[in-house]
């Protein structure tokens, strides 16, 4: 986010009424309930109270590439950010959980069975997962237990074959639905393609992608080297306007 005291310099020109506004003790922002991209907001404590911010992952022009961003980037530790989630209930013949993903208001969590480092984890900076700083673990569904289905709305684009949903009230991604593409379309490929392809389709619809940022107590700087990045930002493909 960039702070800034200048909050009439900024102008909603196109909302529709899908602007939502989520609010805690430290904070108070406003996120896009159609495509779950985060938008504007303020702090209410700590070193930029009363500092209206705005989420430059959302700049179209100029396009920012968050990955040469970082040494621009300073942190600061929230003042009075005090939350808990409880714990997900287990049933007696489960393995414990390994790690908890939740929203920021818990109403959707996700638990992962399997140790972060067995798991693949990735990043890009696509058009979409650029806008919610999404970085990605990809687990089998057999090691995910997901609560809270219901709670949330989800986006799908280009061929819908995966839909990321987000929290109804705080707005919080924390985990995608695989949809295809239809296995018929394997039909087409001659049978020396066919196969490896199929494993490959196979592969992913199994998988239950989620959201690291959402792990609770998550600490990035011990996750970076786990990560596999990939810098292409929106190169082949155009913007709808």
């Amino acid at each position: 986010m960039a702070a800034t005291d200048r909050e009439g310099s900024f102008t909603v020109v196109r909302d529709e009424g899908y602007l939502v506004e989520y609010q805690t003790s430290t904070l108070k922002d406003k996120f896009c309930s159609y495509c779950g991209s985060g938008v504007e907001g303020e702090h209410l404590t700590g070193a930029l109270r009363g500092k209206f911010l705005i989420n430059i992952r959302t700049l179209r022009e100029p396009y920012v590439n968050p990955f040469k961003l970082e040494s621009a980037i300073s942190v600061i530790e929230a003042e009075g950010d005090a939350r808990s989630i409880e714990p997900l209930s287990q049933q007696p013949d489960e393995p414990a959980a390994k790690s908890l993903f939740a929203c920021h208001c818990g109403d959707v969590r996700a638990a992962l069975l399997s140790p972060i480092e067995n798991e693949e984890l990735k990043e890009d900076n696509c058009s979409k997962c650029v806008r919610i700083a999404y970085i990605g673990i990809y687990p089998t569904k057999d090691n995910v237990r997901i609560y809270g289905r219901d709670r949330v709305f989800e986006y799908l684009t280009g061929g819908k074959f995966t839909g990321s949903t987000y929290c109804k009230t705080c707005g919080v991604h924390v985990f995608s639905n695989i949809y295809g593409p239809p296995i018929s379309v394997f039909d087409k490929l001659p049978p020396e393609r066919k196969e490896r392809a199929l494993a490959v389709y196979h592969k992913n619809m199994a998988m239950q992608p989620l959201n690291v940022r959402a792990i609770e107590g998550v600490k990035l700087d011990t996750l970076q080297p786990l990560i596999k990045r990939e810098d292409e930002g929106t190169e082949g493909y155009e913007l709808d306007s």
